[in-house]
């Protein structure tokens, strides 16, 4: 990976866009005090691309910012590509990827030269996750391993080399990607688990088998008695199956005479419900006969009152004539009197919307000189309301300002105080440091650099401090100006309401008076004189007078008819109250033609009723003679059910032994079978058994001791040869590393070896353990293997180690070792296509020939390209 661009906004220090082209250079420096934020570019860098930085969180977030964002454009192996990735603060994070369309063949040759209208081909994914791993994909590296190739990180330069000999091997493996054999050997002991499983089930199911084979003979015997309980119980089965059967047929014999005795009962109830019924008709015909003997006895009297009856009907038959007439001509009457009613009608309804017009003038007149006083005193309140309004909207103006200068220094000291803490903290770890080390930058610590490097802190932290101070006089200030401010508003907090409300109920005072004299003015031009026309056709009835006159002409012919309604009425009512003569004359004559048959069916009905009665007679002796004999029988016949009870227990026991037998014998069958089963499972178990010891050697050899231990036997020459290579450099020849991975027991006796990995090194005085040598010596020796593990880790992830970043690796160095490093650095800038180098000191800044200078301001880190 080599970049080309890299723009910040609001990550980490870096509050304000910045952007760094990388491709102006192949060797630089990165310079800058402590904490203006050199590292921070390096986060940017892993965090684009991986998402990962020195924190995960919000905390990447400018603490003056919304949201961060990096951008990187980098080249990798043929194409150049750009990832975009932002955080929003609370929110979730975005992230982009995207390749750059060109030439394929001239890329490598014209990154420095991004064209002004670069087109990109998007390669983001539909997830961030997806996305995330199509840049590892592309990169064939993960965080992990880019960091431990490529940064050499402040103050892990020697996490190596600095671990006891016995750590150093689970380093190592970490290093180069070694972990995935524990997973290998986890999922490999996970297997060997289920099948340990497996064959412990298995075991259960063959001493299962045994359990059961051990009961043959039992389970023989057992077969054999229920044979023979089985053979007893069918014959008794069947004996009683025979008892039944005689018993069942005499039962059959008893329902044929108990079904006789019931035709006989239904044929007498039958007889007995018809000699009711007649008894009943006879009863009837003889009441009818008695009515019609007392009609024909009253003749005379019916005859009379039929023949006024009729007399009346003629009569009534004259007046329909008449008033037929009369109605013809009095249906014109109705429409005539409906027209001078409703022309009655609508006058009155005016008169009386008039009538009340005229209350509501007379009424309204003290209304107009209310509403008038409470126009007048509703203007005098709103001029009033609108002085307070313009007051409140100048204090409105004066408590912004107020507001916006407490923020903005309230903001400003939150970054001050931070910055503060953060130097208190580096004075302490200063002041309290022991060793021969800067805790701050690596340098020697001698008295000149610790006071001078407390004195440049403590001032640097007293003009913050006054900074803080001055800014919190002013927050107090403008406090208290803003709650004065507030505290007047308050007070004028409801003139806006107040306004409203009295221009809202000045113009409804005002349309309410124009109403009212609208409708006094109304009134006098035209409603008065109206009233006073009304009273009068009212009086003298003189309304539709055409109408009147047509009413008149149908009065008098109807006069001229002589028709009397209440005579017409009378008769009517004669007619219906003489109605039922015609009846009862009807039934006198239906009676005078019946009464001669009905003497006639009734002398038929009792003679019928005394055949019947003697047929009840006869028929009840039968049903009481055949009704002894059934109960006779019934008390002498055998109990059918009980012997059904019993012949269902026998066959119920002989079912039940049955299926014992037939589970017996099943158990006798199944022996057999048991035994295949058992050859079958004993033929599984040396199996799994053989599976189970082939994955117990995948643990041993997926283990520490195994495939990974062979991996770093195989990988230490390599990078033993690559270190000594870098180390000649560094040391002009002095120096050169090994590597050893077996040492003897302390105890003598054993003559095996342990395992190790010590690092021996060779100089002019001879061969000494790595921990024997001083800080600059040792990082030397740092510095050599971890670039030689960065190389050959690249090289087995199928990466290319193009870019190589030393971060403060500088300080433990004397001027000569200085000087070799940079000499070093320079031999092996060959190999890299991009190498960044950042440090503090200013002795040091002329010695490379590209800078890119960072500095921290009160708007965050800027950056600058010397």
């Amino acid at each position: 990976m080599i970049p080309i661009r890299l723009r910040i906004a609001g990550f980490l220090s870096y509050r304000e866009p910045v952007e760094i082209d990388f491709t102006g250079f192949d060797l630089a420096c990165i310079s800058g005090h402590n904490g203006a934020g050199k590292s921070s570019l390096l986060d940017a860098i892993t965090w684009a691309l991986f998402g990962q930085a020195r924190r995960r969180d919000d905390a990447l977030v400018n603490l003056q910012s919304k949201a961060a964002e990096v951008s990187l454009i980098f080249q990798y192996e043929d194409s150049i590509y750009k990832v975009v990735r932002a955080l929003p603060r609370g929110k979730t994070g975005i992230l982009e990827f995207q390749r750059l369309e060109t030439d394929k063949a001239g890329v490598t040759a014209s990154y420095r030269r991004l064209p002004e209208d670069a087109r990109w081909r998007p390669l983001t994914e539909r997830t961030l996750r997806e996305t995330q791993a199509c840049i590892e994909e592309t990169l064939r590296l993960d965080y992990d391993t880019f960091v431990n190739a490529s940064f050499f990180l402040q103050g892990k330069a020697d996490q190596f080399t600095t671990q006891t000999p016995n750590k150093r091997k689970d380093v190592l493996g970490s290093i180069l990607g070694l972990e995935v054999w524990e997973q290998y050997r986890a999922r490999t002991s996970d297997r060997r688990k289920a099948l340990e499983e497996d064959l412990a089930l298995t075991d259960r199911r063959i001493a299962e088998i045994d359990q059961e084979l051990g009961e043959s003979d039992s389970r023989k015997q057992r077969l054999g008695q229920l044979e023979a309980e089985l053979a007893q119980l069918s014959k008794a089965r069947k004996a009683q199956a025979d008892a039944l059967e005689s018993i069942r047929r005499a039962a059959a014999s008893l329902e044929q005479q108990k079904k006789l005795v019931e035709t006989l009962g239904d044929a007498l109830g039958r007889s007995r419900t018809q000699l009711t019924s007649l008894r009943n008709r006879l009863a009837d015909r003889e009441a009818l006969r008695s009515a019609d003997a007392g009609l024909v006895g009253r003749a005379a009297d019916i005859e009379a009152a039929y023949t006024g009856w009729r007399k009346t009907v003629r009569e009534l038959e004259e007046w329909d004539k008449s008033a037929s007439a009369f109605r013809e001509h009095d249906k014109e009457r109705a429409p005539l009197l409906e027209k001078i009613a409703g022309e009655k009608a609508r006058l009155a309804e005016e008169q009386r919307g008039l009538l009340k017009r005229k209350q509501e003038v007379q009424d309204q007149q003290p209304v107009v000189a209310a509403v008038q006083a409470e126009i007048g005193s509703s203007q005098q309140q709103l001029a009033a309301l609108e002085a307070r309004v313009e007051q409140r909207a100048g204090l409105i103006e004066k408590s912004n300002q107020a507001r916006e200068t407490h923020v903005r220094l309230l903001a400003e000291n939150d970054g001050l105080k931070a910055e503060m803490m953060e130097m208190s903290e580096r004075i302490e770890a200063l002041q309290s440091a022991s060793g021969p080390t800067c805790p701050l930058c690596g340098q020697e610590l001698s008295p000149q650099h610790r006071e001078s490097t407390l004195r440049q802190l403590q001032g640097e932290g007293k003009e913050k401090g006054d900074r803080f101070r001055s800014n919190k006089a002013l927050i107090d200030e403008a406090a208290a100006a803003l709650k004065q401010v507030e505290a007047e508003l308050l007070v004028l907090s409801s003139a806006d309401v107040e306004r409203l409300r009295c221009s809202t109920a000045l113009a409804q005072a005002n349309e309410r008076l124009r109403q009212l004299r609208e409708a006094e003015a109304n009134w006098a031009a035209g409603g008065q004189t109206r009233l006073v026309e009304l009273e009068a056709l009212l009086v003298n009835e003189d309304y539709a007078l055409e109408v009147r006159k047509k009413l008149a002409k149908v009065d008098t012919y109807l006069a001229g008819l002589g028709y009397d309604a209440a005579a017409h009425d009378r008769t009517r009512a004669a007619e219906l109250e003489k109605r039922a003569a015609d009846d009862e004359y009807r039934r006198l004559e239906t009676a005078r033609a019946a009464l001669a048959p009905l003497e006639n069916e009734i002398a038929n009905l009792r003679s019928e009723i005394a055949s019947r009665e003697a047929d009840v007679a006869s028929q009840d002796a039968k049903y009481q003679d055949a009704q002894r004999a059934l109960e006779l029988d019934q008390q002498n016949a055998p109990d059918l059910n009980q012997a059904e009870q019993t012949l269902f227990e026998l066959s119920e026991n002989e079912n039940r032994l049955n299926q014992e037998v037939g589970a017996a014998r099943q158990k006798v069958t199944v022996l057999d079978e048991l035994r295949e089963r058992k050859r079958r499972y004993a033929e599984e178990r040396d199996t799994v058994a053989l599976n189970v010891s082939q994955h117990k050697a995948l643990e041993r050899a997926f283990g520490k001791d195994g495939v990974p231990a062979l991996l770093i036997e195989q990988a230490l020459p390599e990078i033993e040869s690559r270190a000594n290579e870098l180390l000649d450099r560094l040391s002009d020849g002095m120096m050169s590393v090994r590597f050893m991975t077996q040492a003897g027991y302390k105890d003598k006796k054993r003559e095996d070896l342990r395992e190790t990995l010590e690092i021996q090194i060779s100089d002019g005085a001879g061969l000494r353990d790595y921990e024997m040598y001083s800080g600059g010596e040792a990082f030397r020796v740092d510095f050599a293997i971890r670039l030689a593990l960065s190389e050959v880790l690249a090289k087995r992830k199928g990466a290319r180690l193009q870019t190589l970043v030393i971060d403060e690796g500088f300080g433990s160095q004397d001027v000569q070792g200085r000087q070799r490093l940079i000499e070093a650095i320079n031999l092996v800038k060959a190999d890299f296509a991009k190498i960044l180098v950042i440090t503090h000191l200013d002795e040091l800044k002329d010695a490379f020939p590209n800078r890119i200078e960072v500095e921290k301001t009160p708007q965050g880190s800027e950056v600058r390209t010397i």
